[in-house]
């Protein structure tokens, strides 16, 4: 009887040890402040939504907060005034965000292009060299602008054979198919809308080349060095959010959808517009062997930034673009 008891005792002495032992661990982890992640309302920004609502944060043992950027012009003062610590970005936005003086790495694609922009021409517009001499409108300074210029520079267009406009995305479609301007870099849905226009039409998109317009995200780099391990636990989350859409796609656009203010068929519409990299993918894109890589992609970008006058400092890829990350996420 007296060994029944003991028996009992130890059983409930490791229940409590147990016990005690995870609440003090999922303490300390809620006592650390929080990583604030910033997205704004784009699709290929929505999978920390999933993390978060899945439970894929816990699972990683990170405190990590979502937070929406309803403007984005703030964004670049969130990130350097540490209100968030990671934050949304492209490979042309990078450079842009280390030219202001912004202490960050880009550390991982989060989707590439696949016809979210394209440039909008009369019929009198079959090739890209055929704009030479012509006023282009578009938003300088945006991924567009960046399509933009590597496609005409690919076509042997300098950046002085094209007068370039700056006008938003939106504003460019609009005018466009009323007919107030010729030729323009827009999204949808004004592409789609581009045959409404009787001699109008979309001479290219980002599907045509897929992977120039490459959305990421970037760190503040004392966040990185201080918190290596959360930052790290914080993207195998945003992959395990990747593996869900691709297993559960309904079940993934509608809490994405949701967290966004979208509906499903809203958020589904932008959606197909781009493509979610896996890690596979990321590791590709952070090869320098690989075409259309990040540090390539990010050398073209401060060519053709700074001679439109978009970077006013000299930005260097090798200061911003950092595979350390992903190369010892599973490690």
């Amino acid at each position: 009887m007296k060994s029944k008891n003991l028996i009992i005792t130890l059983i409930i002495l490791i229940i409590l040890v147990v016990g005690i032992s995870i609440f003090s661990f999922n303490n300390n982890i809620n006592q650390q402040e929080p990583i604030k992640i910033g997205v704004i309302v784009y699709p290929g920004f929505a999978p920390f939504f999933i993390a978060d609502e899945k439970g894929f944060f816990e699972k990683e043992n990170v405190n990590a907060e979502v937070v929406l950027i309803n403007d984005p012009n703030q964004a670049i003062s969130l990130l350097e005034s540490n209100e968030v610590q990671l934050l949304f970005s492209s490979a042309d936005f990078t450079a842009i965000i280390s030219d202001v003086g912004v202490d960050m790495k880009e550390i991982f694609v989060s989707d590439i292009g696949y016809g979210s922009d394209g440039l909008l021409v009369k019929d009198d517009v079959n090739s890209i060299s055929d704009l030479k001499g012509k006023t282009v409108y578009l938003g300088m300074g945006y991924p567009s602008h960046f399509l933009f210029r590597y496609m005409a520079k690919q076509a042997g267009l300098k950046n002085d054979d094209i007068t370039l406009i700056d006008m938003g995305a939106d504003q460019v479609g609009a005018a466009f198919v009323a007919g107030q301007i010729n030729y323009g870099m827009s999204w949808e849905p004004w592409l789609s809308q581009a045959s409404e226009r009787k001699n109008g039409k979309v001479l290219f998109s980002s599907k045509d080349e897929p992977g120039i317009i490459t959305d990421t995200f970037v760190v503040r780099t004392d966040t990185l060095n201080s918190r290596n391990e959360d930052i790290k636990a914080v993207v195998r989350a945003w992959f395990d959010s990747i593996d869900f859409i691709n297993s559960n796609p309904n079940e993934a656009n509608s809490i994405m959808a949701k967290n966004m203010g979208l509906s499903v068929e809203d958020f589904e519409a932008m959606a197909s517009t781009i493509k979610f990299l896996n890690y596979q993918e990321n590791l590709d894109r952070f090869n320098k062997a690989t075409p259309l890589n990040l540090y390539d992609l990010t050398d073209e970008v401060i060519e053709i930034y700074s001679e439109d006058g978009i970077l006013q400092t000299e930005v260097l890829t090798e200061n911003i673009v950092d595979s350390s990350v992903l190369n010892s996420l599973y490690n």
